[in-house]
């Protein structure tokens, strides 16, 4: 007896998750150029640094942020990502750009409700 393969598993399962992981670059890449364009000083009259009436300058705070919510966010992008994309491969008949859209969109979801999670413990 022969096992039929679904034809929606295989490359474009990865086809799929290649969506996710491309948004996630563009996002990568957008807060690197964020960072890199944001002074690396404070304005006359402020120390930097945290605690004392002291602040951090914009690129320490751009890497303040990107490592408290950066983290969470990644990892539950990445991981949800998978699932869906899996799920959706292998149970619906969509294209694999569609079930990388649905994907992204569940991803976009997810992160949003867990950074929301992540802020409100702050």
């Amino acid at each position: 007896m022969t096992n039929p393969r679904h034809p929606n598993l295989g490359s474009d399962t990865w086809k799929a998750f290649l969506v996710i992981v491309g948004a996630w670059l563009l996002a990568a890449i957008g807060l690197f150029n964020e960072w890199l364009l944001a002074p690396d000083s404070l304005p006359d009259g402020q120390c930097a640094g945290l605690g004392f009436g002291c602040v951090l300058t914009p690129q320490d705070n751009i890497q303040f942020m990107a490592l408290l919510f950066g983290v969470p966010a990644i990892i539950a992008w990445f991981s949800v990502g998978a699932i869906a994309t899996t799920l959706l491969g292998r149970f619906s008949n969509l294209k694999w750009w569609w079930i990388g859209l649905l994907s992204l969109g569940i991803c976009l979801l997810v992160v949003a409700a867990t950074l929301k999670a992540v802020e409100r413990m702050i």
